[in-house]
């Protein structure tokens, strides 16, 4: 049950797949012994098997609240203004420090889904739940989805914009002498109109063109691709595949809504996920489930009780903290 797009440790994924395991109603005799084996077989194992359930059975202090409030100080006028060499050292000090300061106190875990910890350093973010509309130094707008992060690189040669997680949309203000580049992990989008919706994905990055064009290529060089205005396609890590049809608006999300048209409840989850600080998973027999309709985005679970409410699925919660969807019962 993979959780796409959230950073927790491999530890703490295998100590949550045991909590649904064990508590499901459905656990036997061998699956205790084999939770006992996981159990000893690394001091890790113990150590995220006793923070998940401390963290199920109390609140995190109130300190961590004021962590995520002083991360999310506006730090867009900052970020223009300072020269890249600083910016660079500030990463690299904040990037290492905040993870380990917020995970010897104990409440890494749940100040993540609060706010991204590899997001703490990036020029402008977002938190969980959180859009937000950032106007850039050469006058284009940058709208950010909840769990989004991105670097800014503008000098005067070129507009460079790292997208680390998340999604945004972009309206480009013109620049002859200076293209507007979107780099993600799987490879680059170049500016040849003015708006246009990049989101990185587990693996590939999605591209759709709002307004006039854009020009993808892959990190390793393949041949450029132009995109034209409604189109969208997935950039991979050696080819660019265009989609044939799009049968929702992929930048909904801007509107703070949810579409989905006979896709998988996978996917769902994976659009919901940034609007919770709860960790959602889902088994591979309700991901499978085609759903339809329009959601709430800001509401992520009456989201889930209009799909329990209309579909074959149960949701089993573990305080505000884990929930898992599954088929219900024949």
């Amino acid at each position: 049950m993979p959780e796409r797009g959230a950073p927790l440790d491999p530890a703490t994924e295998q100590a949550i797949d045991w909590l649904v395991r064990l508590d499901s109603g459905h656990s036997n005799h061998s699956d205790q012994q084999a939770f006992a084996r996981w159990l000893a077989a690394a001091p890790a194992h113990a150590n995220a098997w006793a923070a998940l359930r401390q963290r199920l059975n109390q609140r995190i202090a109130p300190a961590l609240s004021q962590l995520q409030a002083d991360g999310h100080a506006p730090p867009g006028v900052r970020a223009l203004s300072t020269p890249p060499d600083r910016r660079a050292r500030r990463r690299a000090m904040l990037g290492g420090a905040a993870v380990a300061l917020l995970t010897a106190t104990g409440g890494g875990l749940w100040a993540d889904r609060r706010a991204p910890l590899t997001a703490w350093n990036a020029d402008l973010r977002t938190g969980t739940a959180e859009r937000r509309r950032f106007a850039l130094a050469d006058g284009s707008d940058l709208l950010l989805n909840a769990r989004s992060a991105v670097d800014l690189d503008f000098s005067e040669a070129q507009r460079r914009v790292r997208l680390r997680a998340g999604a945004l949309i972009v309206q480009v203000a013109a620049d002859a002498h200076r293209p507007f580049v979107v780099q993600s992990a799987q490879g680059s989008v170049r500016a040849l109109g003015t708006r246009f919706m990049v989101q990185q994905d587990e693996g590939r990055t999605l591209v759709s063109v709002l307004e006039h064009s854009v020009r993808l290529s892959t990190r390793h060089d393949s041949a450029p691709v132009d995109l034209q205005e409604g189109g969208s396609a997935w950039i991979e890590a050696d080819r660019i595949a265009p989609l044939a049809t799009v049968r929702v608006d992929p930048s909904a999300w801007s509107a703070g809504v949810l579409e989905v048209h006979d896709q998988p409840l996978g996917d769902v989850v994976d659009a919901l996920r940034p609007y919770t600080s709860a960790i959602l998973r889902v088994s591979p027999e309700a991901a499978r489930v085609g759903v339809y309709g329009v959601y709430p985005l800001d509401r992520p679970m009456d989201a889930l009780q209009a799909l329990v409410d209309t579909l074959p699925l149960r949701v089993r919660r573990w305080g505000d903290w884990v929930v898992y969807v599954d088929v219900r019962p024949a």
